[in-house]
């Protein structure tokens, strides 16, 4: 099972490694994967994702070559590494973590230790698993895109 670790990373993925530098690992690992390009044109800036799909479980996403974001849902095995996993009742995961809060607007949970949660609105149930990079917290700072020119493996 893989730990799912807030503002780092997951598994041999960091937020450090570049598009192509985890385009490499994934084929010396034999692991599939796809990729898309959204041009976010009308944005501004305008700026482009690259995201990198891994099966129908693991998301990752990309600015200028850097990766900023990494959603898992579906199957996903893995655990945060504070033991909140997929399919885990929203309730019991508020009891893990007392940070975290609903967002009315984005309609998901987000937690002050680096990560957002969708449940499912019926159930409860955890249906996916954001984290992310710390500029990512702030739309300021996030969207200048000044946090893409850091060195990248």
């Amino acid at each position: 099972m893989m730990n799912v670790k807030p503002y780092k990373g997951f598994d041999d993925i960091t937020f450090e490694m570049s598009f192509d530098a985890v385009k490499e690992l994934l084929r010396e690992k034999r692991i599939q994967f796809n990729t898309e390009n959204w041009p976010n044109k009308g944005c501004d800036p305008e700026v482009a994702w690259d995201i990198i799909r891994i099966g129908k479980d693991i998301s990752l996403f990309f600015a200028k070559n850097r990766m900023f974001k990494i959603y898992f849902e579906n199957g996903f095995k893995g655990t945060l590494n504070n033991g909140i996993s997929l399919g885990m009742n929203i309730r019991e995961a508020e009891g893990i973590d007392p940070s975290i809060q609903y967002d009315d607007r984005e309609e998901i949970y987000t937690s002050g230790q680096g990560y957002w949660l969708e449940d499912n609105v019926e159930s409860g149930e955890i249906i996916s698993i954001t984290i992310f990079i710390k500029e990512l917290e702030d739309d300021d700072i996030f969207f200048k895109y000044d946090w893409c020119n850091n060195t990248v493996k």
